[in-house]
């Protein structure tokens, strides 16, 4: 385990981590930090909070930061899921168009096979090639 110390509204504190988390902690430390400094000016300086209400309050903060995270993660996976879904039935349905066209086109095939078999010539409708006239 790793110790180090951050510093939190001027005061320092002796924080346990794993082994490499250090930066992390730091990070996580300066971020409390600039959160809780915010909150005291945002409170005024003419109401004196002290050390545990102003933890309170940026606890409360993210808190509410964090619920609100969560609902847009919610929403987002309903629209996820929405999406999916709407893929899969055109999905379907471009499986249902593609055998209907290819039905169609079969058919016609068919269809142009038949009437191009009633235009073939019989072979006695065959034209007789005839030697070329002389004029004389």
């Amino acid at each position: 385990m790793a110790e180090l110390t951050i510093s939190i509204n001027s005061r320092p504190f002796q924080i346990m981590c794993r082994d490499g988390e250090e930066a992390q902690v730091q990070q996580l430390a300066e971020d409390l930090a600039t959160r809780i400094a915010n909150i005291r000016r945002d409170v005024g300086s003419g109401h004196r909070a002290g050390d545990s209400h102003l933890l309170v309050l940026t606890g409360l903060t993210m808190c509410n930061e964090l619920r609100d995270l969560r609902h847009e993660i919610g929403r987002v996976r309903d629209e996820v899921e929405k999406t999916t879904a709407a893929r899969q039935d055109l999905h379907a349905r471009i499986e249902e168009l593609e055998e209907t066209v290819s039905g169609a086109l079969e058919q016609a095939a068919e269809r142009v096979e038949d009437l191009l078999s009633m235009m073939a010539p019989d072979e006695s409708d065959q034209a007789i090639d005839l030697p070329p006239m002389n004029e004389s």
